[in-house]
Parts: C-alpha cells; structure tokens; sequence
C-alpha cells in the first residue's frame, strides 16, 4: 500500500498510475487523511492463457504435453526439384 498526498500525485499521476495498474494500491491523502485510493481495474477479458485453458476444458483443444521432446530427432526434409525461395514465387 502507498500514500501520497494530492500534490505529489499530480506532479507525478502516470508513475502512480503504473504502480495502480502493477497491483499496488495507491492512497491519496489530503493534509494526511486518506480521500480516495487508485486500484487496478480488474480486465473483464481474459488472457490468452486463460480462453485457451477454457478451450482444453470444453474439448476443443489438447494443451501440448510437458514432456520435452527428444533433441536427437532429426529435422524434417524434404527433397524437392526446386527451391523453397521458387515455391514461395509461385505460390504468390
């Protein structure tokens, strides 16, 4: 929790305002009386990891494993005729 009182917070609203929105919460004092305070909004939209773990739940997708894959794997290759830059060409 920080106190500030009103005229530091207008000298210095957006560093305040980055500690409200990092999970601080900011009370304003006026002659050391606390008069309001700045708190993070809550997001009403969820994050990404959020969607894509209701997404697992539902079925929709498998989240990857937390296994690692082996390094000894070689990469894929493909043998072609024609290079990777001339398919690109033509694909366009």
């Amino acid at each position: 929790m920080i106190y500030v009182g009103v005229r530091d917070l207008k000298a210095k609203l957006s560093e305040y305002l980055d500690k409200a929105r990092l999970g601080d919460e900011v009370i304003v004092t006026e002659h050391g009386k606390p008069i309001a305070r700045l708190i993070k909004e809550p997001s009403k939209q969820k994050t990404t990891i959020e969607k894509m773990y209701l997404l697992a739940e539902k079925g929709i997708i498998q989240l990857p494993s937390k296994e690692k894959k082996s390094k000894s794997a070689a990469p894929l290759t493909i043998k072609s005729k024609i290079s990777a830059s001339e398919i690109l060409l033509n694909d366009r």
